[in-house]
């Protein structure tokens, strides 16, 4: 048989929330980049390759905009997971209370 992992539900939901905390900083911070930072053909001004500076920098922005909105939903989902790992915790640390209090009736716990 293993050995016996323990966690700390509190602590497990605190980590949650961090991950709940960041993604929502992260889309908040993509939203403002987008509605502020776009840039259009005409501001790559009136060089000759101003239409494929314009169509590499809009490739990246959608790349890098794609790579945060992935790590928000990462982040989401970690969440998620590690609220379920607290609750079944929780649950487990309950469940073997209820059985120490039934064997050991007469041990304060």
């Amino acid at each position: 048989m293993g050995a016996e992992v323990r966690a700390d539900p509190v602590e497990l939901a605190r980590v949650a929330q961090s991950c709940l905390d960041g993604s929502q900083e992260l889309a908040a911070a993509l939203r403002a980049v987008r509605a502020d930072a776009v840039l259009s053909t005409s501001d790559f001004g009136d060089v000759a390759n101003a239409d494929r500076q314009s169509t590499a920098y809009h490739g990246v922005e959608g790349s890098a905009g794609t790579a945060v909105e992935r790590l928000v939903t990462v982040l989401e989902v970690d969440n998620d997971s590690l609220l379920r790992v607290a609750f079944a915790y929780r649950q487990a640390d309950e469940a073997a209370e209820r059985r120490m209090r039934q064997k050991h009736r007469n041990i304060p716990i």
